[in-house]
């Protein structure tokens, strides 16, 4: 019986998987503990650096297994391509975070009205400066469609519908000043989160009531950091996107008559 020799596997290829096996189920972990507040921003963004600090040791040790199997002719090949496929999937998200920090404007604070912000509750405001000349070009220039809405319903019905959807969306109210005899305007302030790593923005929504219908401004400003990312823009596009169609076909009827109305004509930003 001949003995077979002994075939070397490169050191770091097993180094490289067990190494990039850590960072999925610490940011899942660190991702729902912090939706569901267990945890504090300050030691969330820690777990989230150590994961990605880890993914990206996984990721050069599996390219020094690569190499050194392209060398000497090792084993390892199998470990060393899952640990650097595995790396490179966390490694994904801070390197979207990287392209969108130079591809769009360092803005935190956007509204649909520069000149005039929807303020927020008077805790919140304190946090929340109003963006200077300077942010407001930078916003005209990145975000041209980010402008008031205007619909030719009453503001009770464009409040209704916004609570409506701010209810289905999770945000936290703040405060809600709906219409009354009184006064026709209205508000509300909310707190929302980001998709992925729930991270909370200021959100403050204004109905103005003029001679044909209701216009609605929006403002969104993010809690943490300089650079949403686009966020608040994307939040404020998706939320008048919803407020359009539930709002389509729809115009109150006069008191005591509940017949169906024709459907409006379609909605569109109107600048002040």
């Amino acid at each position: 019986m001949t003995a077979r020799p002994f075939e070397r596997e490169a050191r770091t290829a097993p180094w490289s998987l067990r190494l990039a096996l850590l960072p999925i189920p610490l940011l899942i972990v660190a991702v729902v503990m912090h939706r569901y507040e267990q945890i504090d921003t300050t030691p969330f963004f820690v777990v989230v650096a150590i994961a990605w600090a880890i993914a990206l040791i996984a990721l050069v040790l599996g390219a020094i297994a690569m190499r050194q199997i392209w060398i000497d002719g090792v084993l390892g090949f199998g470990r060393a391509l899952a640990g650097s496929l595995l790396a490179a999937l966390v490694l994904v998200m801070p390197g979207l975070v990287i392209e969108e920090m130079i591809r769009l404007p360092r803005l935190a604070d956007i509204s649909t009205d520069t000149s005039d912000p929807p303020a927020f509750g008077p805790t919140v405001g304190m946090a929340h400066p109003l963006p200077d000349a300077a942010d407001n070009a930078e916003q005209a220039k990145a975000y041209p469609d980010i402008l008031p809405r205007h619909y030719p319903v009453s503001p009770p019905r464009v409040f209704d519908a916004v609570m409506t959807l701010v209810g289905s969306r999770g945000w936290k109210v703040g405060t809600a000043n709906a219409p009354d005899a009184e006064n026709a305007d209205a508000s509300v302030d909310a707190v929302a989160k980001t998709l992925v790593l729930a991270l909370p923005a200021d959100v403050a929504i204004r109905i103005l009531a003029d001679d044909d219908g209701s216009l609605v401004d929006m403002r969104s400003a993010s809690r943490i950091g300089s650079h949403d990312l686009g966020d608040n823009a994307r939040r404020i596009r998706s939320f008048f996107e919803d407020l359009d169609a539930a709002l389509q076909g729809v115009a109150e009827p006069a008191e005591g008559d509940e017949t169906e109305l024709p459907p409006l004509p379609p909605v569109s930003p109107r600048a002040r």
